[in-house]
Order: structure tokens, then C-alpha cells, then sequence
């Protein structure tokens, strides 16, 4: 199982996705780093929950923070704090003021200052 954090120092804590609950601080550059996600296509969330049902919501990189808040609880916990990332087939170990970069880099496939790589996505309306 790889490990993906910055930090110098990983928080000796781990905890799975579904034990996250409390809410994300909001960033003061929240706006201009949503606005460079606006134009991403759309595809299926694959958090997989404890019972190993996948989510399968619509998500883009715009909507990531939202959703990971929103629908699995990854929010409040202090920057250190590390996260296995249940996403389908992933398993890292990511401390979590990562883990919207992680899902973002490499489950979405959008590397920082660049564009997508091809992945299979979802054309919505048309």
C-alpha cells in the first residue's frame, strides 16, 4: 500500500474514509483554485463504502471538495491527519489537506497546471 503525503512528519493516527465526519475549513484561494476545475468532465465517483458499494455520483475536479464533505464526511480533521483512500482499487495512505489533490491527480487524472490525461468520462446533457 503506497503512502502519499507532504509533510515531513505523517500523523501516526490513521483512519478510513467513513471515519472522517466533521467539516473541511474552507480556503482563502477556494475560488480561484475552483474556477481553473470549471471546465473538467464529469465522472463516476468510486468511494467505495465499508459494505464495498461504490458511490457512482457525478463528480468533476470543480465538485470534489463539495461532494467528499458532502456525501463522505471528509471534513474538519486537522492537515496532518492521515487517510486510507477508499476510492475503487486505491488503498493509499494520504494526509488529508492532500486528499482533494490526491483524488483530483490520480483518480480524476488532472495533474496540477495541466489538463486532463484521457480517461473515460460522462457527457452530461447531450
Amino acid at each position: 500500500m503506497s503512502t502519499h503525503h507532504v509533510s515531513p512528519v505523517a500523523n501516526s493516527t490513521s483512519y478510513t474514509l467513513s471515519e472522517a465526519i466533521q467539516e473541511a475549513p474552507a480556503s482563502d484561494n477556494q475560488t480561484t483554485t475552483q474556477n481553473q476545475y470549471t471546465c473538467c468532465p464529469w465522472t463516476f465517483c468510486l468511494y467505495t463504502d465499508p459494505e464495498g458499494r461504490e458511490c457512482l455520483e457525478l463528480i468533476n475536479c470543480s465538485t470534489v471538495p463539495d461532494h467528499f464533505k458532502d456525501k463522505h464526511g471528509i471534513a474538519n480533521l486537522a492537515r496532518g491527519v492521515e487517510l486510507v483512500c477508499v476510492w475503487q482499487g486505491c488503498g493509499c495512505r494520504v494526509i488529508r489537506h492532500n486528499y482533494i489533490r490526491h483524488i483530483r491527480e490520480h483518480h480524476l487524472r488532472h495533474a496540477r497546471g495541466v489538463a486532463h490525461a484521457n480517461q473515460p468520462v460522462v457527457h452530461l446533457g447531450g
